[in-house]
C-alpha cells in the first residue's frame, strides 16, 4: 500500500493574470506504507533539532513561512530556516519519496479555454492539473511489475474540496471514463495538514517544483530558490504522458456548463 500526498503551490483560483505567481503546480509525493512511521520520526527529529528539542505550540512547516520566516519560524535567522529546508528535501532523498506533479502556466491556460470554451469560462487550473497527476501516480504504482495500491490524501482546507471529490469519483468508477485508474483505491482523504507531516512534506516541494518550472521559463528566481533545485530534479520521477486532447475532452464533458 501507498500513500499518496497532494498539494499545489501557486493557487491563484480563476485569477490568471497574477503575475507574481504565473505557474500553478499540483505536486503528490508517494510514501510506502512501510516507511510511514519512521518518516514521520524522523521528521519531527528534526525540526526538534532545530528548534532546540522543544517544538512551539501547533507548528505546522509551510514553505512560505519557512521562506520568510513566520509564524513558529519568526525567532530562527534565515541560515537555520534554509536549514529545516534542505533537511526535509533531503528527508525525501534519503527514503527515495518519488514526487509526480503537473504544472499550468496561467496565460496560456486562459487562452486556451477562451479558444476552446469560449469567452469568459475558465477552468480551476487545480481541476485541469488533477487528472493528469493522478494518471501519473497510477502509472507509477503499475510500472517495474509492482501493481500496488495507493491511496490519495488531500488538505482538508483547500477550496477545490467538493471539485477533487467529483473528479476523483469519475476517475474511479465512470466506466466510460478515457481517464479510469486501476491503482487508486477508495475516494480521496481530506485531512487538516497541520497534523500531517506528509503534506507540510508535499508543501515544501511543491513550492520549489514552481520555482524550478519558473526559472525553466526564464522567469526571475532568487539564488536562495534555486539552491533546492538538484534535490529537485533528483526528487521529480519521469511521469507517463497523458494525451492531451483526452484530457481537455473529459474537462469538457464534466465541469463545462
Amino acid at each position: 500500500m501507498n500513500l499518496v500526498y497532494l498539494d499545489e503551490s501557486g493557487n491563484t483560483g480563476l485569477n490568471f493574470k497574477d503575475t507574481q505567481q504565473p505557474i500553478f503546480v499540483l505536486a503528490a509525493i508517494i510514501i510506502r506504507a512501510d516507511k510511514w512511521f519512521s518518516m514521520e520520526k524522523d521528521f519531527y527529529g528534526i525540526l526538534r533539532r532545530h528548534f532546540g528539542g522543544k517544538l512551539p505550540d501547533s507548528i505546522e512547516l509551510k514553505a512560505m513561512d519557512l521562506r520568510v520566516g513566520r509564524k513558529s519560524f519568526k525567532d530562527l535567522g534565515q541560515k537555520e530556516c534554509l536549514a529545516i529546508r534542505d533537511n526535509m528535501l533531503e528527508l525525501l532523498l534519503n527514503y527515495e519519496i518519488p514526487i509526480v506533479y503537473q504544472r499550468i502556466i496561467k496565460i496560456k491556460f486562459e487562452e486556451f479555454c477562451e479558444k476552446q470554451y469560449g469567452p469568459g469560462i475558465k477552468i480551476n487550473p487545480y481541476i485541469m492539473a488533477l487528472p493528469f497527476v493522478c494518471m501519473e501516480i497510477n502509472h507509477y504504482l503499475k510500472q517495474k511489475n509492482l501493481n500496488e495500491l495507493g491511496m490519495l490524501i488531500f488538505d482538508e482546507q483547500k477550496e477545490s474540496f467538493n471539485e477533487a471529490e467529483k473528479s476523483l469519483k469519475t476517475l474511479r468508477l465512470d466506466s466510460n471514463s478515457i481517464l479510469k485508474t486501476t491503482n487508486l483505491i477508495e475516494k480521496g482523504f481530506f485531512v487538516d495538514s497541520s497534523k500531517s507531516f506528509a503534506l507540510q512534506l508535499v508543501d515544501i516541494a511543491a513550492y520549489y517544483i514552481r520555482k524550478y518550472e519558473e526559472d525553466k521559463l526564464k522567469i526571475k528566481v532568487s539564488e536562495i530558490d534555486k539552491q533546492t533545485f538538484a534535490a529537485i530534479k533528483k526528487l521529480t520521477s519521469k511521469a507517463a504522458q497523458t494525451k492531451t486532447e483526452d484530457i481537455f475532452e473529459w474537462i469538457k464533458q464534466n465541469y463545462i456548463k
